[in-house]
């Protein structure tokens, strides 16, 4: 095994077993290592395998990895037919031997040796690493090459020896690299990750609450990396399991990417380190991107053990998660990680402005998040008991739809001249009565122009009353609201506004049509006649009251 300036003698089966952690630069704990030699051994193409828990699978690991390697090395212009050398690594469970141990290994090699056969490969020699001891399965020579323990380093021949002599170490072991990203469990943050989880479920059941979740996400990471520069190791439980949730949108992983500098590197490493070990089951599928972004700042730093054995997890976790499989194979072809990071950052660039604007059109009817809350909650809670009650009766409808419609014309009398504010019992009155067809429908703006401005106001002051767990209750609103701005020729937050509502209510048939009509160039004063000719219709209905 030569290195450019030196050379080190692999001469021997023992030799042969302790050289793995030098040619992969780590030791891979329960795997299988598979190395192609070249002109100086350690030419040639070399992959490792992690061996499941369940022997069961074994057999099929075993015949997919010989096919994988047999190729990759002819993608990397090696002829594997010249021979391939196998490593079964494996430590003993607790109650089994060593011996025990390299006898379950035994039939690796031969699934092995039968596959690569099948690919016109050769195995030249397969070696079992247990417990320091070295196993040579071709040896056919009864308690020989059987469990002898690896060379001293003070046997001057032996590849430790001759490393140390050149100033190199052997690589780290696996179990202890995935240390700095594996998860551990810790009941209480798992309760409130948990929380988040539902509270960013919310949130994002609308077009504008994913828009303004991501750009909360986005602005989060940008002060936990600012904190990590500035020495933390730690972030609060709470921004800590936002982050983690957060991350869970393409956007937000795009945006952390883009902290991928030279000089971030070593923060942004411990930061995405730190979040993914914070992802214990059953939270195992919210670390892949997380541990995506580990990936990606170990292989910009060059560290492609670390990227890959984080990868390596996020793939058997999601192996349907493209970035993290692109990712993958950037690193074994070669590429280069400042080319994914130029993407990265002219994709957050351009999602930032289309982030900014869509917050901003949304601003205008999303839900409150402030202290109001609270209020506009109890106020809906309170009115939807009484509300139930009162249009239980075809009079008791009549009643509610041409009371909801007075109601209105009061508000947006107050809203006229200067007053944009409702008592919380009757925005929630309005909102309620609003939830009926046909009062919906008598709603809809029908006015002249000057009075469109303010009945734009009141739908999104209404709408921004419909916080959770009354966010089912916005749709009509957004309709309105739609139909206003569309009128006005403001069809981009017409199509927000009705967008959202879809996504609250999928199927809602008026929402429908008016997004159809948007997208179609309709011209909306034909549907203006037949909102009239409704209005028309509804005002007639209010003699039906004088027979109550």
């Amino acid at each position: 095994m030569s290195t450019p300036d030196n050379t080190v003698q692999v001469t021997s089966l023992p030799n042969l077993a302790q050289v793995l952690p030098y040619l992969l630069g780590h030791y891979p704990d329960d795997s299988i290592a598979l190395h192609a030699p070249g002109p100086n051994f350690h030419d040639g193409p070399t992959m490792t395998f992690p061996l499941p828990e369940d022997t069961a699978e074994w057999q099929a690991t075993a015949e997919n990895a010989a096919r994988q390697f047999v190729a990759y090395a002819h993608g990397q212009g090696h002829d594997p037919a010249q021979g391939v050398i196998v490593y079964l690594c494996r430590e003993p469970r607790p109650g089994q031997s060593p011996e025990e141990t390299a006898a379950l290994l035994a039939p690796i090699g031969t699934w092995l040796t039968d596959e690569f056969a099948e690919h016109r490969a050769t195995v030249l020699q397969t070696i079992g690493l247990v417990a320091n001891r070295w196993w040579a399965y071709e040896c056919n020579i009864d308690g020989c090459c059987e469990g002898e323990p690896l060379p001293s380093p003070d046997d001057p021949t032996s590849v430790v020896a001759q490393m140390t002599r050149l100033g190199r170490a052997p690589g780290p072991r696996t179990r202890d690299i995935i240390k700095e990203f594996r998860a551990t469990a810790d009941p209480d943050f798992l309760k409130d990750l948990q929380t988040a989880a539902f509270r960013f479920n919310t949130e994002c059941t609308t077009s504008a609450g994913r828009d303004a979740t991501l750009m909360t996400t986005c602005t989060q990471i940008d002060v936990a990396m600012s904190r990590f520069r500035g020495g933390d190791t730690a972030l609060s439980r709470a921004l800590s399991t936002q982050l983690i949730v957060g991350l869970q949108d393409d956007g937000a992983v795009e945006a952390g990417m883009a902290h991928a500098e030279d000089e971030d590197l070593p923060h942004a490493r411990r930061l995405w380190a730190y979040l993914a070990r914070h992802c214990a089951e059953p939270f195992t599928q919210e670390a892949v991107p997380i541990l995506t972004l580990f990936a990606f700042v170990a292989w910009r730093q060059g560290d492609l053990i670390a990227a890959r054995l984080a990868l390596r997890d996020a793939i058997t976790t999601d192996p349907d998660y493209e970035l993290a499989v692109g990712i993958h194979l950037g690193t074994i072809d070669g590429e280069d990680p400042r080319d994914f990071l130029t993407s990265a950052r002219e994709g957050r660039a351009e999602r930032m402005a289309h982030l900014q604007h869509a917050v901003q059109i949304a601003s205008e009817y999303r839900p409150t998040t402030d202290t109001t809350a609270v209020r506009y909650r109890e106020a809906l809670d309170a009115a939807t008991a009484n509300h139930v009650v009162q249009v239980l009766t075809d009079d008791g409808q009549l009643l509610a739809r041409h009371g909801t419609i007075d109601i209105i014309s009061g508000a947006l009398a107050d809203f006229r001249n200067g007053r944009p504010q409702l008592m919380d019992e009757i925005a929630a009155r309005i909102i309620l009565g609003l939830q009926d067809r046909e009062t919906r429908d008598a709603a809809l703006s029908t006015g002249e122009e000057n009075d469109l401005p303010y009945e734009r106001k009141l739908w999104g002051y209404l709408a921004r009353h419909c916080v959770p767990p009354h966010t089912d209750k916005a749709p009509p609103l957004l309709i309105l609201l739609g139909w206003v701005a569309w009128r006005q020729g403001d069809t981009v937050t017409a199509c927000h506004a009705l967008t959202d509502a879809l996504d609250i209510h999928p199927g809602y048939t008026l929402a429908e049509l008016l997004l159809d009509g948007i997208r179609t160039g309709v011209d909306p004063a034909l549907l203006l006649a037949t909102f009239r000719d409704e209005a028309v219709r509804f005002a007639a209905s209010r003699a039906d009251l004088d027979t109550l």
